[in-house]
């Protein structure tokens, strides 16, 4: 078993060698080979306690060297995998810095090879646990399990700790429709860049034309970032999602001085690009996930469907106050409402953009 677990380690390197880092942030893989699951899972380091020594949420080469007992008795206490009800029983751990090198380093996480034995192979296992971070690009995990040839993605957060594998395609689809829709009401920049498109007309040709364009543009690169053929940087993209809101309120500000059908058209279109950069968004949301066809299309379908019902709850509860303004409101109050939204939206937008840009 021990040349076993070696040979992982040595197939995961020969694998990575084309990429910075033996494995991206927030990122997990378990995988199933008899009686065994073998496991490469990146740990944020404010999730840890007691092993960042200057408290500069980083760890350095000597921190993970100095700390290494601490960090696999910390991983093996909160990261637990059970079959059947009953727990595998931990079997070797090892601690190592994103590029796997011995070179000096900071990080703010590290790669956690492990491996967990079972009496029998575990068919359907429950991986459950809160090694979430502190940080906001930190409260959440996307776990890859393959089991003989078959692949399921799952995501966990603080909130949902716990996910049990290989329960077949209709659990997925149910799973990540539930993911999607979560991801759109949770997500204030979507909601924001929504806002800022709806707003800006009246009548449901209008409401259809902008959030079609929308889910159109978002679909491709959602599947296009989720098959790992192309990926933008969370660096750039979170940005650029928070000037695509600065960029859209302007327009709507612009629109009330220009009218004409030409200008209409140029709207969707700049909906339409504003909606591939949401896409990768979406996409960094679940990671990279090619896995086999039947997961792969519940996966996307589920989650593509889950964000659809997420937006026409959204633009259903929004139409619903306009009405309600316009019924029992001041008529020259409600008029304003488009302009001052989008005033709003700008300062909302400049705000993310400012935040985003700090964090980077």
């Amino acid at each position: 078993m021990i040349k076993r677990f070696l040979a992982a380690i040595c197939l995961l390197m020969l694998a990575s060698g084309a990429q910075a880092h033996l494995l991206p942030k927030q990122n997990a893989t378990m995988n199933i080979v008899d009686e065994a699951a073998f496991f490469v899972v990146s740990v944020p380091v404010s999730a840890l306690k007691g092993v960042d020594d200057d408290g500069n949420g980083m760890l350095t080469t000597q921190e993970i060297e100095q700390h290494h007992q601490s960090i696999k008795q910390q991983f093996a206490d909160r990261f637990k995998v059970t079959n059947d009800g009953q727990a595998g029983t931990s079997a070797l751990s090892w601690v190592m810095a994103p590029d796997g090198s011995g070179a000096q380093m900071q990080a703010d996480y590290i790669v956690i090879m492990h491996r967990t034995n079972f009496p029998v192979v575990p068919e359907n296992p429950v991986l459950t646990t809160d090694l979430f971070g502190t940080n906001p690009d930190e409260q959440q995990i996307t776990v890859k399990a393959t089991l003989d040839g078959v692949s399921e993605v799952a995501i966990l957060r603080p909130d949902v700790t716990a996910h049990q594998f290989f329960r077949g395609g209709w659990a997925t689809f149910l799973d990540f429709i539930r993911i999607g829709g979560e991801h759109i009401l949770m997500g204030a920049d979507h909601l924001l860049f929504l806002l800022t498109i709806i707003i800006a007309g009246a009548g449901w040709r209008y409401w259809v034309s902008v959030v079609t364009s929308f889910t159109i543009a978002h679909s491709i690169t959602l599947t296009v970032s989720a098959l790992d053929i192309f990926r933008i940087s969370p660096d750039i993209v979170e940005p650029a999602i928070a000037a695509s809101i600065i960029l859209m309120a302007l327009l709507n500000l612009s629109y009330r001085q220009k009218k004409d059908a030409t200008f209409g058209w140029t709207r969707i279109g700049v909906i339409f690009a504003c909606g591939l950069i949401h896409g990768f968004g979406f996409g960094s949301a679940i990671g990279a996930m090619t896995t086999d066809a039947g997961s792969l299309i519940a996966t996307l379908a589920g989650f593509n469907i889950g964000i659809e019902l997420g937006q026409f709850l959204f633009l259903g509860v929004l139409l619903l106050l306009v009405w309600v303004l316009h019924r029992f409101g001041n008529m020259k109050i409600a008029d304003r409402v488009p302009k001052f939204a989008s005033a709003t939206a700008i300062i909302l937008g400049f705000t993310l953009l400012i935040q985003r840009i700090v964090l980077i």
